[in-house]
């Protein structure tokens, strides 16, 4: 594990995220930005909900904030597309002008190049990727197995539960606080004004949805970008402070990685929904004097997308 670990620490290190090169850019610190502001105002509408019995954020409020996810989305894609290009300007200084497709097209041959002269691998590289599934985990395996039973299940009871199983204990703890509560109610409590008990569940549970669940399900999204930059600041601490250290997620991140090198090379049949994804990005990156040229060529690949599909079915056209 400690070989295939070093390997694939050194391709990450060789081929950085393209956030790594655009840490300057403008667009990056203002989707961050938002999506700090987000959260603030989200958490402190729950502590003025909570400790003083009022509200900040009303519902058509709430909503407005996950519209105003849509542009945290785009600033991130664009910094990503940013990072490839000055990578590429970075390593080609003397380029006079980048095409949108050429530091991709360069960054996988690197790639490919790099991953056949690291591995020793001539097969394409789905076969690589198998190998290194069945040789990382079958030394997983034989690691597991040589620890000692009671110290692994013992390390396995402070770690945290899978979503599942958590939702399932949340589950249970409250229902066990509901069959409290109707424990202690009398019997004359209980039954003397249905009705209103139920006006009052349902007051509850409105309550509950403004409070709690949609509050959290707007907040979702920028909290997990801003953990996930957290969770990998830590994995490179822990990477600098043990050089054979690789987790478990950054491995199969490599893995998949690898496969959609391999895929690239496949012939794709269908291409609507990726050209029309590879049209929005430019259309929306392109400085304003460029969006008319931007935009004549999306009529030119219009027009021979259908010139294509007519000689390919010319009795299904007619």
């Amino acid at each position: 594990m400690e070989a295939i670990a070093d390997k694939i620490r050194h391709y990450r290190k060789t081929f950085r995220p393209p956030i790594f090169y655009a840490l300057g850019s403008l667009a990056l610190w203002l989707s961050i930005g938002l999506a700090t502001l987000i959260l603030g105002l989200l958490f402190f509408d729950l502590y003025l909900r909570i400790a003083q019995n009022t509200y900040l954020l009303g519902k058509p409020d709430q909503a407005w904030l996950m519209v105003y996810e849509v542009p945290m989305l785009f600033g991130l894609m664009q910094v990503y597309f940013q990072g490839t290009e000055r990578r590429y300007r970075m390593l080609y200084p003397a380029a006079k002008r980048v095409h949108f497709r050429t530091p991709h097209d360069i960054l996988a041959r690197e790639k490919h190049a790099y991953l056949r002269a690291t591995f020793a691998h001539e097969g394409d590289l789905r076969a690589l990727a198998k190998h290194l599934i069945e040789e990382w985990e079958w030394r997983r395996e034989l690691k597991v197995r040589a620890q000692e039973p009671l110290l692994h299940r013992a390390a396995g009871f402070f770690t945290l539960p899978s979503p599942g199983n958590f939702a399932a204990y949340l589950t249970g703890f409250v229902a066990v606080l509901a069959g409290i509560v109707i424990a202690t109610l009398s019997r004359e409590v209980l039954f003397a004004d249905l009705e209103q008990w139920l006006v009052d569940a349902w007051s509850l549970i409105v309550q509950l949805w403004l409070a709690i669940v949609l509050p959290i399900a707007v907040c979702m999204l920028p909290g997990a970008v801003i953990l996930v930059g957290i969770k990998q600041v830590g994995e490179t601490l822990l990477e600098r402070m043990n050089d054979q250290f690789l987790s478990h997620t950054a491995f199969y991140r490599f893995i998949s990685e690898l496969l959609e090198l391999h895929d690239r090379g496949e012939r794709l049949l269908l291409r609507k929904t990726r050209a029309w994804a590879y049209w929005t990005v430019r259309l929306t990156m392109a400085p304003l004097e460029d969006t008319p040229r931007v935009w004549r060529r999306i009529r030119r690949a219009n027009v021979l997308a259908r010139r294509s599909a007519r000689s390919r079915h010319p009795v299904l056209l007619r």
